[in-house]
């Protein structure tokens, strides 16, 4: 699988408010000498819901959102002590944060969205980002 055939993937989902490179760019991170990857192509079709739902965010709150993590390999969600069964191993989950806007802020617009049946997931708060994955049943922590 090549980067330029998940781009022309991702150009095809016509996103008002991320570009491919956005997505791309995790797949070459590394930490500790574990490199991360793109994900199989099996799973791609996993991160569109997703994907939509931030696009759905970011259209409401008017400002910029970085994707901090997206699908991570095996051996890299070890490597960053990742949880086991974790959501970003399947391509269903991105963790982000909003310029100029709190995780809690951020956090409590993604529950209100999910409460009026945007979609069906896992929303989490961290220090300094919030996390969103489109799992088909509700999560929250």
């Amino acid at each position: 699988m090549s980067n330029e055939t998940y781009t022309e993937f991702l150009r095809g989902l016509q996103l008002r408010h991320f570009k491919p490179i956005e997505i791309t760019s995790y797949g070459s991170r590394t930490r500790g000498g574990v490199s991360n990857s793109l994900p199989p192509r099996a799973l791609w079709g996993n991160l569109v819901p997703t994907l939509h739902v931030l696009d759905e965010l970011r259209e409401h709150l008017g400002k910029p959102i970085t994707l901090l993590s997206i699908y991570r390999s095996p051996a890299y969600n070890a490597e960053i002590s990742g949880a086991r069964y974790s959501q970003h191993l399947v391509n269903k989950a991105i963790d982000f944060s909003v310029k100029g806007m709190s995780p809690l802020t951020v956090y409590n617009r993604l529950v209100k969205m999910r409460g009026a049946g945007c979609f069906k997931g896992g929303v989490g708060r961290y220090p300094g980002f919030v996390h969103c994955d489109t799992r088909g049943r509700n999560a929250t922590w």
